[in-house]
């Protein structure tokens, strides 16, 4: 038996509910993977323009690293209202809804169809579909480090083997800036984690908010640990800008519980060159930079 109670809260609508519903209503077409890449699972991208590539080529606007896509594998299309799928003739074939197409026939899509790439597999949502508002916010959230809250080391290993194909590709420069708390073991040790936490947190929030530019990618990859991704900076680009950071976050006060905390950083940068082969080599060299500022005297920028 019911009460009055449960039958009037099963019928008031929350607020959140109303604003996922606006959102919904307003939401563009989108492809979400559902089989693919295991860093992209539940990726989202919207389909807000004609004409967008899927393929292998890293200039593709969606881009998949997988040997059963072709570099130019399939394109999207909008005409009027419709969304429609074309096979660019691929060596494995596109299908829709189990349904293989023939090369340069487009074939129009409908909600909630699957669309096969080779091995890879979207899922299509039309305009206004309600779940392009939810699945977007699970994989937003699976790619935010919690304390933080800007990009996580998962996030940084997709973005950063992207950026590289990109780079080498299109022999556009890309800067990597890695950069660690000094001494932060003994602010810890000293003050408590939570400092340590209230530490992270604040130097996060002035590097995303007030030192980077919209489109630079800023992530945690460890404990006190961080990288910065520059698209189209050269090397001397990377420096400055992490001069920058280091002069602000030395400058900047951490106020903790009425204590002023001594917070400074040591940084390394590297740039993309012709002769590194992925990008765990210029990761590698910008983190190897960056030990060389913090084994030789901390608090300073690097690159070797």
């Amino acid at each position: 038996m019911t009460s009055d109670n449960d039958e009037k809260t099963s019928v008031v609508t929350s607020e959140t509910f109303k604003i996922r519903l606006s959102e919904a209503q307003n939401s563009p077409p989108a492809l979400v993977m559902l089989i693919g890449p295991s860093a992209l699972i539940g990726k989202q991208w919207t389909i807000e323009k004609s004409n967008m590539s899927i393929g292998r080529s890293p200039d593709s606007h969606i881009f998949v690293e997988d040997r059963s896509v072709s570099k130019k594998h399939a394109v999207i299309t909008l005409n009027g209202t419709e969304v429609l799928v074309e096979d660019l003739g691929s060596t494995n074939g596109t299908e829709v809804a189990g349904e293989k197409l023939e090369p340069n026939n487009k074939r129009k899509l409908l909600n909630n169809e699957q669309i096969k790439v080779g091995s890879v597999i979207f899922k299509f949502l039309a305009r206004g579909n309600i779940e392009s508002v939810s699945t977007k916010a699970t994989f937003d959230k699976s790619q935010i480090d919690p304390l933080t809250q800007i990009f996580n080391k998962g996030a940084l290993l997709a973005q950063g083997e992207e950026v590289y194909k990109k780079g080498a590709m299109t022999q556009t420069a890309v800067s990597v800036i890695v950069f660690d708390i000094d001494n932060f073991k003994m602010l810890n040790d000293t003050h408590g984690h939570q400092a340590g936490d209230y530490v992270l947190r604040e130097m996060a929030a002035v590097v995303a908010q007030k030192l980077i530019r919209k489109g630079d990618f800023f992530a945690r990859f460890g404990g006190e640990e961080f990288c910065l991704i520059l698209f189209g900076s050269p090397l001397q680009r990377g420096v400055e800008v992490a001069e920058r950071i280091r002069s602000t976050i030395e400058g900047h006060p951490f106020d903790y519980k009425d204590k002023r905390l001594q917070v400074t950083i040591s940084v390394g940068v590297a740039c993309l060159e012709a002769t590194m082969e992925s990008w765990e080599q210029l990761f590698e060299k910008a983190d190897q930079a960056a030990y060389f500022s913090k084994k030789n005297g901390k608090n300073k920028v690097s690159t070797i």
